[in-house]
């Protein structure tokens, strides 16, 4: 019974870590968002690497999954406490609590920095890959808002982040705290 048991709560917590990154995955996230309390004030932060197909075009999906690990670790590092979670592909996203907007923001915009400070290099040839950038954009989570409508303005700020130019971080109106 206890070897089942063990055996039962290694696959519930596979079932909620992303396979390649070792990051919770989005039914973690999910779990996560609809579990904050009203009366905590929380942001969440959506994060997209930039031209990612030009990295699986020009290197192979190896290497694509190579800075998808390497990014997901910079997020986890630069938001450490919080959960960063990989929702797909090259997106990911940080739920924040306890911290000010100020705070989660400061914290996202070190996490951006980093990678693109990042000068990654192929294993086999040591040839530079080229500067990874990632855009971000925050959405404060407002009391009794639903998660749907939370993620859609914090995907909202990011796509302005992309539309001015990309490598950078947007605050999603209404982000209040």
């Amino acid at each position: 019974t206890e070897e089942l048991r063990v055996a039962l709560d290694a696959a519930h917590g596979s079932a909620r870590r992303d396979p390649l990154t070792e990051l919770a995955n989005r039914r973690a996230f999910d779990e996560a968002y609809a579990a904050l309390k009203p009366d905590v004030a929380a942001f969440v932060a959506v994060c997209d690497v930039d031209h990612f197909k030009r990295i699986n075009d020009e290197f192979g999906h190896a290497v694509g999954d190579r800075v998808l690990k390497t990014i997901g670790h910079t997020l986890a590092t630069e938001c450490e406490g919080h959960l960063v979670a990989r929702l797909g592909g090259e997106e990911f996203a940080i739920l924040f609590t306890g911290v000010t907007l100020a705070e989660a923001l400061d914290m996202v915009e070190r996490a951006r920095a980093a990678v693109a400070g990042r000068r990654l290099r192929l294993r086999s040839t040591d040839a530079f890959i080229g500067t990874i950038t990632l855009s971000a954009g925050i959405a404060g989570i407002l009391a009794k808002e639903g998660q749907e409508s939370g993620m859609a303005r914090a995907d909202a700020a990011l796509y302005a982040a992309k539309n001015d130019g990309r490598n950078r971080v947007k605050i999603a109106p209404k982000s209040g705290v």
